[in-house]
């Protein structure tokens, strides 16, 4: 990771803790930072050096120094999702529906995904005590039921086909992980045939490994959406997110990063951790794919 040259100016007598220091980072530039740069997705990461203010957080048992890879996500881009997967469901019955859920699955990682399934979820857990609709938390208002500041399922989402959103559909089998790869390739003449080859790549890189960098202990659940997604306008489902965002903020404190790659500055440690490092590059470098060809889908 680091080369001769980068040595060439630094002698015995000059190699401070900051010499050092840019040493690794321009190592880790060189190795890996081309997996963490994206077009649309607001996701990246940062390499987090041990200090003294971070002795608990990259010390390990042993009392060694930790390096830590740490993946977070900016301010998101907003954008639109309906008509491709609208169209990619009218290709084949449950292929709309598969494609995503499989784009949704790494969002997973960055807490609930701002997609319309997400919104559903968030409309279950902040307003409708878990029910799928509100008729049960309108009950608790009685007389005044017609008042109460609940959003109702049908405005919410109007106009939205329940396959896009719901979990399960009563009628419909799943598309599995090997029929939608035959697809994918079945209709890569489509318009959407871009978009389907590349939820194919991403479904295949998920399946290859777990390692994605691993979320923090003792911390609830991230709310950092790299990507807001509506599905006929960006705003669909702003208020939704937006309440959300809020019981974020009242409920505590979130955790620090996504994710975390922590590792000994050794070989060995180095070795051990660029797999998890380079596979959650490569899954987000593939999210990033697919959402530049659902942003680029012309019908």
């Amino acid at each position: 990771m680091i080369l001769d040259e980068d040595l060439a100016s630094l002698r015995r007598t000059r190699m401070s803790a900051n010499a050092i220091r840019v040493l690794i980072e321009k190592g880790w530039q060189r190795a890996v930072s081309g997996d963490y740069e994206y077009k649309l997705l607001s996701a990246y990461a940062r390499l987090i050096l041990p200090s003294e203010d971070d002795a608990q957080e990259f010390i390990s048992e042993d009392g060694t120094p930790l390096v830590g890879v740490a993946i977070n996500a900016g301010q998101p881009e907003w954008m639109t999702i309906g008509p491709v997967f609208k169209a990619i469901e009218e290709l084949h019955p449950g292929l709309g529906r598969k494609a995503l859920k499989v784009l949704e699955s790494p969002l997973c990682h960055f807490g609930m995904p701002h997609t319309p399934g997400g919104a559903f979820e968030l409309c279950q857990q902040l307003y409708w005590q878990g029910e799928e609709d509100e008729t049960t938390a309108l009950e608790e208002w009685g007389d005044e039921a017609d008042d109460a500041d609940i959003p109702r399922r049908a405005v919410m989402f109007d106009g939205i086909p329940e396959w896009a959103y719901l979990t399960h559909l009563e009628g419909q089998h799943p598309i599995a992980d090997e029929e939608f790869h035959a697809l994918a390739v079945q209709y890569a003449a489509h318009p959407a045939g871009k978009l389907l080859s590349a939820l194919s790549r991403l479904l295949t890189i998920e399946a290859e490994s777990d390692l994605f960098a691993p979320a923090h202990d003792g911390y609830g659940w991230s709310n950092e959406p790299p990507i807001v997604c509506g599905w006929d306008t960006e705003q669909d489902f702003d208020a939704i997110f937006d309440d959300n965002y809020r019981y974020y903020c009242e409920s505590g404190e979130e955790p620090p990063w996504v994710g975390c790659v922590k590792f000994a500055c050794t070989e060995e440690g180095i070795a051990n951790a660029l797999p998890s490092i380079r596979h959650t590059g490569s899954v987000l470098s593939a999210l990033d794919t697919a959402l530049n060809e659902i942003r680029n889908f012309q019908p």
